[in-house]
């Protein structure tokens, strides 16, 4: 992963650039990643945008062939590559690293990165996935710094070369995209939920446009999310549920 790297000076979107390239029926390794200086278009989980300081981020998509996944377990991917940046943030920073579901990833109570995974489909199997990453490197300004943060802050340095933090990233997915591939689903899925944000913890959350308060108990190998609320177990999908982080 990572052996063969597309650097791009500006881009509007890492994710819709590859995609570009596949569709022109471009030959591309497994692990091929484009890797931009500039993503002025970038996307994130809900219809999002992800809003990037030109030079200061890691924007980054990784073509993967996952075709060993059938779509039912679809989510065993974004679980892994979630596993990875955990694991890879929390050997920069002491402070407890959690994955928000379903793949934002955050130091405290503040975002510092975020996953779009897309799929392609081929019958019942996924023939490509492109994992687009967005990491917040050097940027020091955010219009919300309250929900928020960098490395830069997080460690008080502001210098770190984007291109060597890639690499070990690279070789972060990598390992847990191999334990996907060497394992059964549950050990990564188990390790997934041993990370998640507010798990076990009474919290706000928004349901249907009404305030709810539950308890995050796990998230299934389909993606849902799963929220004791009023002493019953509720599952949710991406869009149905929203945290209300203040």
């Amino acid at each position: 992963m990572g052996q063969n790297v597309i650097y791009l000076d500006k881009v509007a979107s890492t994710n819709d650039y590859l995609r570009e390239l596949l569709s022109n029926f471009k030959p591309l390794a497994e692990g091929t990643a484009i890797l931009a200086e500039e993503q002025f278009q970038g996307k994130g989980q809900r219809g999002s945008t992800w809003v990037s300081e030109p030079g200061k981020n890691l924007t980054t998509s990784i073509l993967l062939k996952p075709h060993f996944l059938s779509i039912e377990q679809q989510f065993a991917l974004s679980a892994s590559v979630a596993i990875a940046m955990v694991k890879w943030l929390k050997s920069k920073t002491e402070q407890p690293v959690t994955v928000k579901w379903p793949n934002d990833i955050y130091v405290d109570s503040k975002k510092v990165a975020g996953v779009l995974i897309e799929n392609k489909l081929k019958g019942n199997k996924i023939d490509a996935s492109i994992v687009g990453i967005g990491i917040n490197i050097n940027q020091v300004n955010f219009d919300t710094p309250i929900t928020i943060t960098s490395l830069a802050l997080l460690t008080n340095k502001a210098d770190y070369v984007i291109k060597d933090l890639a690499v070990e990233l690279f070789e972060s997915i990598q390992q847990e995209y191999s334990n996907l591939f060497n394992q059964s689903w549950q050990p990564i899925l188990d390790r997934y939920n041993e990370s998640l944000f507010w798990r076990d913890q009474e919290r706000p959350f928004l349901v249907a446009g009404e305030k709810k308060t539950g308890i995050i108990k796990a998230v299934g190998i389909d993606g849902q999310l799963q929220v004791l609320i009023d002493n019953k177990l509720h599952k949710f999908n991406i869009k149905e549920i929203s945290h209300l982080i203040s």
